[in-house]
């Protein structure tokens, strides 16, 4: 991840205990790709070695590390994308690995090609692009930017 980037993540995160989870070693990393058969992108594994996840601005960034925040069963990744996919039968997003929501039950998800989506259940699960990588995504979550 780019350096500037990572300062502002370090700073955003590190203001409250309990908003990040904790690094990911690259074998946790790996078999969370083969439970959901995908290949996280370049910028999300390198989010989950540092983070393991977050609370940012009020967006909630699934990893593999449960924050002390969280108090509910569906807290990784993992668990967030079976619960939309297996659970909810979510259409349009098959290919996608479920990394957050929009607050409003919509899941936010990354496709095989990194770029980093919305589905809307109440625009009859119209997909939006938010960000053409998880990087730009974050970026935006911290610039208040995400939805301009």
């Amino acid at each position: 991840m780019n350096i500037d980037l990572v300062k502002r993540l370090d700073e955003s995160l590190n203001e409250i205990e309990g908003l990040q989870g904790g690094p990911c070693s690259r074998d946790e990393i790996m078999r969370a790709e083969a439970q959901l058969l995908c290949k996280f992108s370049k910028e999300y594994k390198d989010f989950l070695e540092k983070y393991g996840a977050a609370i940012m601005d009020g967006y909630i960034i699934h990893g593999l590390r449960k924050l002390l925040l969280m108090t509910d069963d569906c807290w990784s990744v993992i668990d967030r994308t079976k619960f939309y996919k297996e659970d909810r039968h979510w259409p349009g997003i098959e290919s996608w690995y479920v990394i957050s929501d929009d607050g409003a039950g919509n899941p936010i998800g990354i496709d095989p090609e990194g770029r980093v989506w919305v589905s809307d259940h109440d625009a009859d699960f119209e997909k939006t692009k938010l960000a053409d990588n998880f990087e730009e995504f974050l970026d935006k979550i911290l610039s208040d930017t995400l939805y301009q």
